[in-house]
């Protein structure tokens, strides 16, 4: 086996164990309250003590706000997502976790824990495209100084680089503390005091995870100053974060010693909920883009190629995601009949006429995942006269890049591929379903549950 020598820097080191996770197994007739912000909408979901689902009410669209989400739009559909649960599950709530947006990222004042006039970047908020003047560059340059090759935060969506480069446009006042949205909206729930994260949000400001702590490039030279006293403190994913405000689960008629817990990302989330809990069990998202999570006994990353590992307890979620996916059968003109139709005559076991299509839409310059690319382009010719057998091509070449994602993580050094749930739009095709499972050459199938909130509430139930 191959290996980078990123991968082999990772494998080298060994993780500090996990700690316990400092909650109780979630009483009888109790229920624990997940949330989650997404990129469409906010949702929550309750479960009970042995993880069945009690109710998940109507999501809070963010509709045309979706790209201008605002801390105060956070607070606003939490509490309307709060207030919608009935009043006799409220009475039962005991746990409650939050999943936001991974690496979107706010300011706060540490008084009044009122959101900087700075607002929010969002996840996809690009500091080299998007930040003031040449901030965005310098930042990236301050990171790539002292960041190790192939950590995370030397993308510029990273959340660190966010962060720094707000700095450079106009230095951070003292009062000036670092959340991210998950933690944000979490705190809204508690008292007073500092706003707490979790392992997975805090990855992309640069905790370290193997060590559970912040590496000592960030706590020195400019980049210390920068953060100094400002960074989160950081629990485990369901580790207990603090209690519910009194004033507030009285008002909303909670219990008044419900904990809220450290959170998780929206990705990590539906991982959850699918129900993936053993080495080499693997999530495929079949969505506009094509994303993949594996289950591994250890850590490995890769930041050219956007791949790093989120720990879940002293195992490692490592993922990765193409440019590719089925937002380029919408731009072919294949509708949701078409695509049922066409799909049913086509033979799974069969190589399509044109094996060779890298299936990423017109616009898209560029891949990063399963290989590092800034050229690549589209590859859809020539087209075939049947529109089943351009399906056909189309279908095969997003899962050779699918099982190329896999290869590229066990390369890596990630754990063997056991079998893979799948989520998202394509889920609902059975011929490419089967057609995957061959090219994958293990279990295949549709996964039950994805829902990020029903997986933020199995987290709040905890062990």
């Amino acid at each position: 086996m191959l290996f980078t020598h990123t991968a082999l820097l990772s494998l080298a080191r060994t993780p500090t164990p996990a700690p316990p996770r400092g909650v109780e197994p979630l009483p009888a007739g109790a229920l624990a309250l997940g949330f989650d912000f997404g990129t469409s909408a906010a949702r929550c979901a309750l479960v009970d003590a042995e993880g069945s689902l009690v109710c998940s009410p109507p999501p809070y669209p963010w509709g045309d706000r979706e790209r201008q989400q605002t801390p105060a739009a956070w607070r606003e559909a939490l509490f309307a997502l709060l207030e919608s649960v009935p009043a006799a599950e409220r009475r039962r709530i005991s746990r409650i976790a939050v999943s936001g947006t991974s690496s979107s990222v706010v300011l706060y004042d540490a008084k009044s824990r009122r959101p900087s006039s700075r607002g929010c970047r969002m996840y996809d908020f690009n500091v080299n495209r998007q930040a003031a003047g040449t901030s965005g560059e310098e930042a990236m340059k301050l990171i790539h100084s002292v960041a190790p090759e192939g950590h995370t935060v030397r993308s510029p969506t990273s959340a660190l680089a966010k962060v720094v480069a707000w700095h450079l446009e106009e230095p951070l006042s003292p009062e000036e503390q670092i959340a991210h949205q998950a933690d944000f909206v979490a705190a809204q729930l508690c008292g007073a005091g500092p706003i707490v994260s979790d392992w997975h949000n805090a990855l992309k400001l640069g905790y370290d995870v193997e060590t559970l702590d912040y590496p000592s490039w960030m706590r020195s030279g400019a980049l210390g100053e920068i953060l100094e006293s400002r960074l989160p403190r950081v629990v485990m994913p369901g580790g207990l974060a603090a209690n519910i405000c009194p004033e507030l689960a009285a008002r909303l008629g909670m219990p008044t010693d419900c904990q809220v817990v450290g959170g998780t990302t929206d990705s990590i989330a539906a991982f959850l909920a699918a129900g993936a809990s053993t080495i080499g069990d693997a999530v495929t998202s079949l969505g506009s883009t094509l994303a993949i999570k594996l289950l591994s006994s250890n850590p490995v990353s890769d930041a050219a190629r956007g791949v790093y590992s989120h720990r879940l307890g002293d195992l490692w979620l490592v993922g990765g995601a193409s440019n590719a996916g089925c937002a380029v059968l919408r731009e072919q003109g294949f509708t949701a009949e078409e695509l049922a139709r066409l799909s049913a005559s086509i033979d799974p076991s069969a190589a399509p006429p044109h094996a060779h299509y890298y299936p990423l839409p017109s616009a898209t310059v560029g891949e990063r995942f399963p290989r590092a690319d800034d050229s690549a382009v589209a590859v859809l010719q020539p087209v075939p006269e049947e529109r089943a057998l351009f399906l056909h091509s189309i279908l095969y070449g997003l899962a050779r890049i699918e099982a190329d994602g896999y290869a590229a993580l066990k390369e890596l050094g990630a754990s063997e591929l056991r079998r893979v749930q799948t989520c998202g739009g394509g889920s609902d095709n059975p011929q490419w379903m089967a057609l995957r499972e061959r090219l994958l050459g293990v279990p295949t199938s549709r996964a039950a549950r994805t829902d990020a909130a029903l997986g933020a509430a199995l987290l709040a139930r905890g062990p």
